[in-house]
């Protein structure tokens, strides 16, 4: 069983981006926060927490935060981040992956992390979810991830099926991001992603796939290599702690 893994060359940016500060981890007065669940269409049942302003009566945009292999949702909903686009008036909602935290079925992680019929139904179901609660803009949905989450949030933004507007992809392979969305490079016509990679991780392997992902994906686009840093996932905030202000600001400004 694979666990989770643990562990500036130039940002490549639409003009004008801003950046935004992030908010403390805890909610405040203006926001809600519960546990949610959903069920697939091959079956399985995915816990979720959701986090929203308290904004009544109009349909926000959302951001879906998937976590990495042998992780948890609450790798997601522990960073400010999560907070923080609930206090710039977005819905979060960070999921378990099927075999992870308290979502049902088994992660076998031989065919999880490149199968097109399990992992991507669970982003599929989450974006229904989202949708059937009459809270969200479809046409206003983000997926944010790290490792097998970075690939589905590819996968995502590469399908018009899932409708997602844009997507930010932490340490992301594209052999599994193609497997996923089962096409070949051809076919794949990423669009709107901000690629992140350590230099380092998987002796820079994972650098390496970031740009070529990066190249696969039409504009807008961004690409950021964390230097001196062999992070993985999530973990690549720990060593440039201020990324998540600028994760914050691609969504606000393309969402």
């Amino acid at each position: 069983m694979i666990v989770r893994l643990l562990p500036r060359i130039v940002i490549v940016a639409m003009s004008s981006l801003t950046f935004f500060s992030l908010m403390p981890s805890s909610f405040a007065e203006n926001s809600s926060a519960e546990d949610v669940s959903f069920i697939t269409r091959d079956g399985i049942t995915i816990q979720a927490t959701l986090a929203a302003p308290t904004t009544q009566g109009q349909q926000l945009p959302a951001v879906i935060f998937i976590h990495q292999g042998g992780s948890s949702r609450d790798e997601w909903v522990s960073l400010p981040i999560f907070n923080s686009v609930v206090e710039n008036g977005l819905l979060a909602l960070a999921y378990d992956i099927r075999g992870h935290g308290d979502s049902s079925g088994e992660a076998d992680f031989s065919t999880l992390f490149d199968d097109p019929n399990q992992a991507p139904q669970d982003l599929r179901a989450a974006i229904d979810f989202l949708i059937a609660t009459g809270r969200v803009d479809e046409s206003r949905v983000a997926v944010v991830g790290a490792s097998i989450g970075s690939n589905l949030a590819c996968v995502a933004s590469g399908n018009e099926t899932y409708n997602v507007k844009t997507a930010v992809a932490m340490s992301g392979k594209t052999s599994a991001v193609l497997n996923l969305a089962d096409v070949d490079r051809a076919n794949l016509g990423l669009e709107s992603i901000f690629h992140i990679s350590s230099e380092s991780d998987q002796e820079g392997k994972r650098a390496e796939w970031a740009a070529e992902l990066f190249e696969l994906t039409d504009a807008p686009r961004k690409l950021e290599i964390v230097a001196a840093s062999s992070a993985h996932g999530v973990s690549i905030f720990d060593d440039d702690p201020s990324l998540q202000d600028r994760v914050l600001g691609w969504l606000l400004e393309t969402l």
